[in-house]
């Protein structure tokens, strides 16, 4: 009877350490990267548009392309630079600067903006 009380204890913790090992599991509905991008995206519009709006004196929509424009470029960006050298980084990243200030030329701007 004592083995058999000895055993059952070792062989429950057995197997719930080997239970906890295995960690949490995933949840079932698990997002994309686009969805996640997405997500990204409309919580940064979210914070940093009123700052736009109240500070730069841009509308709404500008403030939107604008948090966009970012946004696209530091993706583009994130994945563009990854194994360049120093030199092949630093003129990928003039070429990226230049893109993203021809993308915010093409907002239009009222005089006092």
């Amino acid at each position: 009877m004592k083995k058999l009380l000895i055993l059952s204890l070792i062989s429950g913790a057995l197997i719930s350490t080997s239970t906890l090992a295995q960690g949490p599991s995933k949840p079932a509905t698990q997002q994309t990267t686009a969805e996640q991008q997405a997500n990204m995206l409309q919580q940064a519009k979210e914070k940093q548009v009123p700052m736009l709006v109240e500070k730069a004196g841009l509308t709404t929509a500008q403030a939107e392309r604008v948090i966009e424009i970012n946004f696209e470029v530091r993706q583009g960006a994130a994945t563009a630079l990854q194994g360049l050298n120093e030199a092949d980084r630093a003129a990928k990243l003039a070429e990226i600067k230049a893109a993203k200030e021809k993308k915010y030329s093409e907002i239009p701007l009222t005089a006092e903006q």
